[in-house]
C-alpha cells in the first residue's frame, strides 16, 4: 500500500488544501455527503455560495476524488436538493451530473435512502429521502469495480426455500431511519447519517486494509465504520467543533471486527462495576464465558455438513427441502436483540457473540439468522487462530490492541486494563473560535490510536 502520512486520521482543514497529501490511485472507496448550499450552519464553511462558485468548488473536489481513487474505485456521492425560497427545488444530483461526466466518472447505480421523518412543507409533500449516486473511476476492465453482495445480504420477510440461505440482495432503496437526537450516534453536527448506510457501502466495495476516504467528514461516521471493519481511513473536516467531536467518537471505537465484538463482551460481561482488571483475570473470565470454546455442541442441532456450510458461507450445500427447518433452528438459537433468553447455556456461545455483534454494528440487526450465525462462527474462528500458538501471549496481544485502539473506553497500565466509560455517546463540546490546526496537537487520531 502507498505510504500516506495522514492515514487513519481525520485531518482538520479545507479538503482542497488537504487532498494533495493523498497519493494518486490510493483510495478504494469514497463515501461523502457534500454541503448542499442551502445556508446551513456548518461551523466553519460558507454554505451560501452563488451557483457558479458552488459548482466550481464541487468540480475541484471531484477532480481530486478522481485522481486519488484506484482504477475501478467507487465514489458514493450522497445528496439532497437546494431550494429556491422553499417553494421550488433543484436536485443536486441533476445540478452536478455534468461535472462527473466531464471528469470521466461512470454512473453504476442510484441508491435511494428512505427515512421516516423529514422536512415538512406547507405547499408540497414532506421530503423523506436522499439520493446516493454510485460513481466509478473507469479501470482497465469491468472486473476492477469491486462489489460483494454477501456481507450486506439482509433477512427476507418470509421463508421461501427458493431464497438464498443467507438473505437477499438489499436492493437500491435503503430504508434506515435518521439518527435520533440524543442517541449514541448523535453529535452536534446537524446532519449525521446512519452508520448502516456507510457500513453497507464499505462492506460491499472494499476489503480489509483498503483505504476509505470522506472529504467532508462531519461527525466522522464513515471513518468510524471503516475503523470498525478493519479498513484504513482518511477524513477531512473544516470545522474545529466537528473535528474535535469526531476524534472523540473514533476513540470510542476499536479497530476491526475481532476487537470491536470482544470489546462489547468485555463491557457487558467482564468489567461490570469493576474499573480495573489484570490481563489474567480478563482472560479467565472470557474463556469461561466462551466455554466450551468450540462449535461441537451445535452438531446436536445442526448436522455437520450444514454447520460447515454456515461457517464457510456456502449456501449451495443446503438442500432446498431443508432450508426452512434450518432457518427455524437458527431462529431458536439466535433470539431477537433485547430478548431475555439466556445466552449462556449448552448452545449459548454463538448467541453471546451474536448479541455483541448487534451492539457493535447496527447493520447486524438487518441480517438473517444464517448470516448472524456465519458472522459469529467466523469471529470465533479468527479468535481461535489468534490464540492457537500461545494462548497467554495471544490474549495479551489482543487485549493490548483493544486498549490502544479504543482509548476513549480503556486505559492500559502494564498488565492491567481500566475501563473509563461504558458509553459510546459523544460528549458535545464547544471549541474556541480561534482554535486552529496548529493547536490540535492532542487531538490527532494518530496519537489516540498509538
Amino acid at each position: 500500500m502507498t505510504k500516506i502520512d495522514i492515514l487513519d486520521q481525520i485531518a482538520l482543514g479545507d479538503c482542497l488544501e488537504l487532498f494533495p497529501r493523498v497519493p494518486d490511485n490510493s483510495i478504494r472507496t469514497i463515501h461523502t455527503s457534500p454541503p448542499y448550499n442551502i445556508e446551513k450552519d456548518y461551523k466553519g464553511y460558507n454554505d451560501n455560495l452563488i451557483v457558479r462558485d458552488y459548482l466550481d468548488f464541487i468540480e475541484k473536489v471531484l477532480s481530486e476524488c478522481m485522481r486519488s481513487l484506484v482504477p475501478g474505485g467507487s465514489l458514493f456521492w450522497q445528496t439532497g436538493y437546494t431550494t429556491d425560497q422553499e417553494e421550488y427545488i433543484t436536485p443536486l444530483d441533476h445540478l452536478t451530473y455534468h461535472l462527473f461526466q466531464k471528469l470521466g466518472f461512470r454512473l453504476k447505480d442510484r441508491i435511494i435512502w428512505r427515512y421516516w421523518g423529514g422536512m415538512a412543507f406547507k405547499a408540497k409533500f414532506t421530503n423523506k429521502h436522499e439520493t446516493i449516486l454510485w460513481w466509478v473511476k473507469p479501470g482497465q476492465s469491468s472486473t476492477q469495480s469491486k462489489f460483494d453482495v454477501f456481507p450486506v445480504r439482509e433477512a427476507t420477510k418470509f421463508y421461501d426455500s427458493r431464497n438464498n440461505l443467507f438473505g437477499r440482495n438489499p436492493g437500491n432503496v435503503w430504508e434506515v431511519d435518521r439518527v435520533a437526537f440524543g442517541s449514541n450516534g448523535q453529535t452536534s453536527h446537524i446532519a449525521v447519517f446512519p452508520e448502516e448506510i456507510s457500513d453497507r457501502i464499505i462492506l460491499s466495495t472494499t476489503d480489509e486494509n483498503d483505504v476509505v476516504l470522506d472529504p467532508f467528514s462531519g461527525s466522522g461516521t464513515v471513518c468510524k465504520i471503516a475503523k470498525a471493519r478493519g479498513r484504513h481511513f482518511i477524513g477531512f473536516e473544516i470545522s474545529p467543533l466537528y473535528h474535535k467531536e469526531s476524534i472523540q467518537r473514533l476513540s470510542l471505537q476499536a479497530r476491526g471486527e475481532l476487537l470491536s465484538v470482544l470489546s462489547e463482551i468485555l463491557k457487558e460481561h467482564v468489567f461490570g462495576a469493576v474499573g480495573t482488571r489484570k490481563f489474567s483475570a480478563i482472560e479467565d473470565k472470557i474463556m469461561n464465558l466462551l466455554s466450551p470454546f468450540s462449535l461441537e455442541p451445535y452438531e446436536d442441532i445442526i448436522k455437520k455438513s450444514y454447520l460447515d456450510a454456515l461457517c464457510a458461507g456456502h449456501e449451495d450445500v443446503v438442500k432446498k427441502s431443508d432450508k426452512i427447518k434450518l432457518w427455524n433452528a437458527l431462529e431458536e438459537l439466535l433470539p431477537d436483540f433485547g430478548s431475555n433468553k439466556s445466552s449462556k447455556d449448552s448452545v449459548g456461545l454463538i448467541s453471546l457473540i451474536d448479541r455483541a455483534y448487534m451492539r457493535a454494528f447496527k447493520l447486524h440487526k438487518a441480517y438473517s439468522s444464517a448470516m448472524r450465525f456465519y458472522c459469529a462462527a467466523n469471529w470465533l474462528a479468527i479468535l481461535q487462530s489468534n490464540l492457537a500458538r500461545d494462548r497467554k501471549a495471544g490474549w495479551e496481544k489482543i487485549l493490548t490492541s483493544i486498549a490502544e485502539s479504543e482509548t476513549g473506553t480503556y486505559c492500559l497500565t502494564e498488565d492491567k486494563i481500566s475501563i473509563i466509560s461504558h458509553s459510546k455517546k459523544v460528549k458535545i463540546v464547544t471549541v474556541d473560535p480561534t482554535f486552529s490546526e496548529d493547536s490540535q496537537e492532542n487531538l490527532t487520531t494518530q496519537q489516540l490510536f498509538r
